[in-house]
């Protein structure tokens, strides 16, 4: 698993760092030929340098989808500033006497340039491309957390699962793949200066830039061969039910492709739904990588990406919707079934049981301690208390705006953090209270205790099978089914089939399993 994802973080930096040579090199030179306008493309380039990467990769998202090509797009534009300024600058930087000795001699005007301005700045290019190599495979950890793959999929799901293990497993090969990228440009860059301040004779400068290019393609050719032959391995390795990956591209509309969002409780019922599939049709299942939340897995499915996830109702009534809460869990499943059929085609199937609402949590000794209950009981203390919260908490109308103008109180300080760090740090008492979901197996692990939303703000959040309507017209037995795990998993089992994997490190798909057989759903 692990190699598969260093390859496909090699193949990933190793193409966007030669499109963005192929972008930059060309016009950092033509923009030598016209000076006047050079400052304001560079400009641009240095502004796009500014835009956080991931707001760049769910940016792209709905334009390009899910996957690797957003993810080389969004790398590459990172790569551009730095080769393009030096290759300009170093161009620009050479000595104007060596440049009219080589007029002397008779050379034209491309002579001139590639037989002795480029050579010349090839060493000041090439300490762009190391930048911009390095910045590349930095940047291609967030690539993960939109289905592209690489080491930030190991880092993220460490981070959702408390893993150490993980995390340095993505950020160890990482670091080092950035090390090693730059030890071999520095090599080819050692190689490819000038020696001496003389002008090189046409046919050395040629050998020069044709080393270079043999250069180029031994590091990326086999990089690129290599991922072509591995991603064909791990289609037929990791699609559970299928057997040859060419039979199986023939009978598209014999597969159902499955997603979610990248959390535990999702990538559980993934494998569960998946296995169902499987144990009661002759369809065979593949599982899509898990992007970055709600609107980048939702837009996949519109677009036809994949056939299936979990959703909540509380999340398309709100986030997608854009409506009011509905407190009534049935009103609220009834509005976004029948909103989400007419508005873009999707489907919503039977609730599974359980609620995943978001509930404000914190240690139990200081429950006892304060005295709290409540989420009202936290008013008398919470002018003193520090909130960790994930980032979209702190901006949702049914999140700490909504917990504001509910309760009438605000904490004394917030900290924004992903959903893996948020247990660390109120295990550690970082902060005091965390928004958490109220399914998570760490909340009885870790001793927490969930306050009772007494006024009601947050709205219900039951979880059912997304389906696109094109894809159970011509598979409608998938809704009997995928119905049969109807009211089967309450808020408590749900916690427990978490734990099993945030506390025991269990698989997901083992867990899934398990549920399965012993709900006699499956032999």
């Amino acid at each position: 698993m692990v190699w598969g994802l260093i390859v496909e973080h090699m193949y990933l930096s190793l193409i966007s760092v030669g499109i963005a040579i192929i972008i930059s090199v060309p016009l950092g030179i033509w923009l030598t030929r016209h000076q006047r306008i050079a400052d304001p493309i560079i400009g641009v380039t240095a502004v796009f340098q500014t835009i956080p990467s991931l707001a760049l990769l769910v940016f792209l998202v709905p334009f390009v989808g899910t996957g690797k090509t957003p993810a080389i797009i969004a790398l590459t534009v990172y790569g551009l500033l730095p080769i393009l300024r030096n290759t300009y600058l170093g161009i620009l930087g050479v000595d104007r006497s060596v440049i009219e000795a080589g007029v002397g001699m008779g050379m034209t005007n491309r002579q001139v340039l590639w037989m002795v301005e480029f050579p010349l700045a090839l060493n000041v290019i090439m300490g762009g491309i190391r930048t911009a190599a390095v910045l590349i495979v930095g940047v291609a950890t967030v690539a993960g957390l939109i289905g592209a793959g690489g080491l930030g999929d190991l880092i993220y799901r460490g981070l959702q699962t408390y893993n150490t293990g993980l995390i340095l497993g993505g950020a160890l090969p990482a670091a080092l793949l950035a090390i090693a990228l730059d030890f071999v440009l520095k090599k080819i860059e050692i190689r490819v200066k000038p020696k001496g301040d003389k002008v090189k004779q046409p046919k050395t400068g040629t050998r020069k830039l044709r080393w270079v290019a043999v250069a180029a393609a031994l590091l990326i050719v086999p990089i690129a061969v290599f991922v072509g032959m591995s991603n064909a391995d791990q289609a037929k390795s990791d699609t559970p039910g299928q057997g040859d990956v060419a039979d199986n591209a023939k009978q598209t509309d014999h597969t159902i492709t499955i997603s979610g969002k990248p959390f535990t409780e999702q990538e559980i019922m993934v494998y569960m739904m998946g296995h169902l599939i499987e144990a009661h049709t002759d369809l065979n299942v593949t599982y899509e990588s898990f992007v970055g939340g709600t609107a980048p897995v939702f837009d996949g499915l519109r677009r036809g990406d994949y056939d299936l996830y979990v959703e909540y109702t509380g999340t398309g009534l709100m986030n997608i919707l854009g409506e009011k809460t509905i407190n009534d869990p049935d009103k609220a499943y009834e509005r976004v079934k029948k909103r989400f059929q007419e508005a873009y085609d999707l489907v919503w199937l039977k609730p599974i049981g359980f609620n995943n609402a978001y509930t404000l949590t914190i240690r139990e000794k200081d429950a006892k301690k304060w005295g709290v209950e409540t989420i009202s009981d936290l008013e008398r203390v919470a002018g003193e208390l520090t909130l960790g919260s994930e980032p979209e908490f702190l901006e949702r109308e049914d999140g700490y705006a909504g917990l504001q103008k509910t309760y009438g109180f605000e904490f004394a300080a917030t900290q924004s953090m992903d959903s893996g760090i948020i247990y660390k740090a109120i295990k550690n008492e970082k902060v005091d209270v965390i928004d958490a979901y109220a399914t998570d197996g760490r909340i009885p692990a870790f001793n927490l205790k969930v306050l009772e939303d007494d006024k009601k703000l947050f709205p219900p959040y039951y979880a059912a099978p997304l389906i696109r309507a094109d894809t159970l017209k011509k598979h409608p037995e998938l809704e009997d089914v995928l119905n049969k795990l109807a009211d089967k998993i309450d808020n408590e089992t749900m916690q427990k089939l978490n734990a099993r994997v945030d506390i025991d490190k269990e698989q997901y798909e083992d867990v899934a399993v398990d549920f399965l057989k012993e709900a006699g759903l499956i032999d």
